[in-house]
Parts: C-alpha cells; structure tokens; sequence
C-alpha cells in the first residue's frame, strides 16, 4: 500500500540532497542545523493566539546580519555549539514578526552568506537551504517574486494558513482587524502553482479546533501536500476541546481513506509511531541548545521565542552570545539547557504515561510561564490522548490488520470519547 510519509522540516529539496550525500559518503546520518534570523519584530497580522506578545519596530540591521554571518561561519567564534565538521548543513531561517517586512535585508544577508562561505571553502556553500514563515500578505510584492525565483530549489516557503475562511478568519487578523484568508489563500494557490511550497503550518486553539476537520481537507483543496499541525501548548484546553478534536481527526480519518488521500498527501497528525511509550530520553524541541536564533539586536539565543518580545511573563531573555563574540561557551543557562532531558522535566505521570511517545512541548514555553528550565506544561495532556486514539482508529482502519494497539486506560478512552 502506497503511504505518503510527512516531510522533514527543512523541505524535500534539501531532504533530497542530504540522503544524496550521505548515501555517497557512506557516513549514515548527518546533523543539520537551523540558523534563525529574526530580521523584524514588526508584524502585519494581528493574530489572536500569537506568542509575540512584545512586538515592536526593531529590525535587524545590515551591520548586524552581515557580522552574524561572519560569525556563524567561524568554528572558533562558535566553540563548538555548531561545528561545521560534524554539522553538514544549515537552515537559513528567516522569521519575525513578518520576515517578508525585510525581503531587502533578507536578500543580501543570502548573497553576503554565499559569498563568504565561498571565499572561506566552507561546505555550508552548498550545503544550505533558505526557510521562510510567512503569513503570506506581502507575497505578491515584486521583491519578494524576484527573491523565490532568484533561490529557487533552495527556499522552502511555509505560508500559515488555519483553513478554510471561517476557521483562517477567527484567528488570523490583520492590524484594522480584518480577516486575511481571502488574501492568503491566493498567495498559497500561487506558491503551490510555481513550486514554491508545499507544505503549511496549522495551529489548533480552544476557540478554533471544532473546525480542524474542514480545515485540514481545505489546505489540500488549495494544493498543499503535506500539512505540520499541532495544538498550542499553552494553557487553555479543556476536557470538551480534545473530545471535539477526537470527533473531527475521526471525520478527518474516514475522508483520507475513503478518497485514497493517503496516497499523495500527509498530515503530522497521523503518525504510526504514536500510541506506545517514549523510547527516548531527549528533549522534544530544539530549545536546549540544538538551535540557534539572532535577535534584530545582535544577540545570540537558543531559540526564537527566549527574546524578549516573545516572553509573556516579564522573564529576562535568555542569551548566550552575540555576533562581535560568538558564543559565549561559560554561559549557566546554556549549560542548563544542555543537561535538559524528558525526564529531567517531566512529572512521573508523563514519564510512566503509556502514550507519551510523540506528545510535544516547548522548552521556552516552560521557562517563560514556571520561570524553570526543568519544569514541563501538561496542558495539551488530554489533546494528545484524542490523537493517539484517532490515530488508533485511522491506522487500524486504513491497513485492515488491528496492529496498533490502544495502550490508554479504559477511563481516559471513554473521556474522551464521551461516553
């Protein structure tokens, strides 16, 4: 049976590329690394359950971006946080606020990073791939086509759509409080149509996941392929939202299969991996030391949402360097974040949960709302135990042979389904 798998983060072109190379070097797996340039904390939506809660004017200078880029490509300057001997390749990321506010600065830090990393023999000349996320309003600008044509088979586009009108136009607002789905979805149908994109980011809130299935079938119908989705880490949810988010990944299940939409498309919602207990140890994101994030000022994070801007409860940002220095290698918070594992965090209900495999959190989101590295919020518990049981009736269904089994107690499988 023909099963579309969901596609690495950084794009099938740059996939392509890292199997290619690792299957001529014979050394198995390669790491990759991201490389965030928050080049704006400006913005030009207004969505409701945006984490950006501290958006400004600040942009990235040409100064700036220009010293990151000499840095990010100087071993010494890194000490080891990213090494290009054992690191094949990076992400450039491009994010904001709206990165697209930026399309000039953008492009030159592009040229400027190739140039150099040529000058310098560095293997990140070729092996680089370009990330943008953008909310899509500005995609039409003249710049930002003559940007997507200029890098073509190296920029991996993600415009963030929730759905169809309704559901896109209850979250996603722009500054006069209009909704933007009109604007957005013609942007998507474009990208799709010239090979810019095929793949979106869908985020479920409270006050939006009784629309998940119309709204997943909908991004297909605009010619995604492959959709990353996930529900806000963020406090909120109630017992109610996962029974609702069950019901419609069980609409949505029945869909895929009767249409054979398995075949050409995917969605991160369904994974076979799911249903069983963590195997690992690791951290779930990359927010403890595995990214790297450039803040319009200079200063180098673990991830995006450590600045300031992006912190909800008045915590001090968390930085561990800058573009004239590199990486500050004593830094105690970085070496916090490095000591970091599931069960360093976790409570021994999620440690001995039988279903924790694939359920997510946010090492940032952590820190921001208990002001504690090692303390994890469990509020998506309950929205996790829906997708592993829609998940439990997708798989069964679809491949016939009743392989996956439900390992969640009798009392949580009749909660959730509401019985």
């Amino acid at each position: 049976m023909k099963i579309k798998q969901s596609s690495p983060q950084f794009g099938d072109v740059f996939a392509k590329m890292y199997r290619d190379v690792g299957a001529k070097t014979g050394e198995g797996v390669f790491k990759v690394k991201n490389i965030t340039f928050v080049v704006t904390e400006n913005c030009n939506m207004n969505c409701t359950y945006c984490y950006e809660v501290g958006k400004s004017s600040k942009r990235m200078t040409r100064e700036v971006a220009f010293k990151a880029v000499d840095t990010i490509l100087d071993d010494k300057k890194l000490k080891g946080y990213i090494n290009s001997k054992e690191t094949f390749g990076v992400i450039l990321e491009f994010i904001g606020g709206e990165p697209l506010l930026e399309i000039d600065l953008m492009d030159e830090v592009v040229d400027y990073f190739r140039y150099k990393a040529f000058e310098l023999d560095h293997p990140w000349a070729v092996n680089h791939m370009i990330s943008i996320s953008s909310n899509g309003l500005l995609y039409f600008d003249e710049r930002v086509q003559r940007f997507l044509d200029k890098n073509r088979n190296r920029v991996s586009l993600s415009i963030t759509i929730d759905g169809d009108k309704k559901l896109h136009d209850a979250c996603r607002r722009d500054l006069a409080g209009n909704g933007t789905y009109d604007r957005v979805a013609k942007s998507i149908k474009h990208a799709v149509e010239n090979g810019f994109t095929s793949t979106t980011k869908v985020t479920f809130a409270p006050e939006n996941v009784q629309y998940a299935c119309d709204a997943l079938l909908h991004i297909f119908e605009l010619g995604i392929t492959d959709i990353k989705a996930n529900p806000v880490y963020e406090e909120g949810w109630e017992i109610e939202h996962a029974q609702t988010y069950y019901r419609e990944l069980v609409k949505f299940a029945d869909i895929m299969i009767e249409r054979k939409l398995y075949e050409t498309h995917a969605c991160s919602l369904f994974d076979r991996a799911l249903g069983r207990p963590a195997t690992s140890n690791m951290n779930w994101c990359g927010g403890n030391g595995l990214m790297l994030a450039i803040g319009t000022d200079g200063r180098f994070y673990p991830c995006l949402r450590y600045l300031e801007f992006a912190l909800v409860n008045d915590r001090r940002p968390i930085v561990i360097g800058n573009v004239e220095d590199g990486i500050d290698e004593h830094n105690e918070d970085l070496e916090k974040l490095s000591k970091i594992t599931l069960k360093s965090q976790s409570t021994e209900e999620c440690i001995n949960c039988p279903v924790s495999q694939g359920c997510g959190w946010c090492t940032a989101y952590n820190y921001d709302k208990f002001n504690d590295f090692n303390k994890r919020a469990t509020y998506i518990c309950y929205m996790h135990k829906a997708r592993v049981l829609a998940n439990h009736y997708y798989w069964n269904k679809l491949l016939g042979d009743g392989t996956m089994e439900l390992n969640m107690s009798e009392e949580d499988v009749k909660l959730i389904k509401g019985v």
